[in-house]
């Protein structure tokens, strides 16, 4: 589905406040940023995780981006253990800005996969929020 000129694919669910896609497939939550996060983050050239075998919760950092014009650290509501980090995307950050759903950062495994569901969005809920925001990105960009 679109907004704008942004892509976002149906079959994952989105934080749209964080601009932070993730897939479910059983207890395995994949996480990573949306095509617009990536756009509003500029050319991004560092990605820091925490690394696999950590625990994580809503209070930790789960990773961090870092572009020429922002810092953001990322937490999220959910609870397990980082199974994977992305070593492609941390060695070549820049990867994000090329095709954000492939550009995957982290898995973690969970417990209760439906109660992280339930903290996120799917597209169709999500699309109106991103819409809203992508003619506001326009109207920004055109008055530059």
């Amino acid at each position: 589905m679109k907004a704008g000129n942004f892509y976002f694919p149906d079959e994952l669910l989105y934080d749209t406040e964080k601009h932070i896609w993730i897939k479910i497939e059983e207890n395995i939550i994949t996480v990573g940023i949306t095509d617009m996060g990536q756009y509003v983050a500029g050319k991004i050239f560092q990605v820091t995780s925490k690394d696999v075998g950590e625990k994580v919760n809503s209070r930790s950092n789960l990773f961090t981006l870092e572009s020429a014009k922002w810092i953001g650290k990322f937490r999220l509501p959910i609870e397990g253990e980082v199974i994977q980090v992305n070593q492609e995307v941390i060695s070549n950050p820049s990867k994000i800005n090329e095709d954000p759903y492939s550009a995957w950062i982290v898995k973690i495994k969970v417990e209760k996969p439906e109660g992280v569901k339930e903290r996120f969005k799917d597209v169709n809920q999500a699309i109106p929020e991103f819409q809203k925001e992508a003619s506001r990105l326009v109207r920004e960009t055109s008055s530059t």
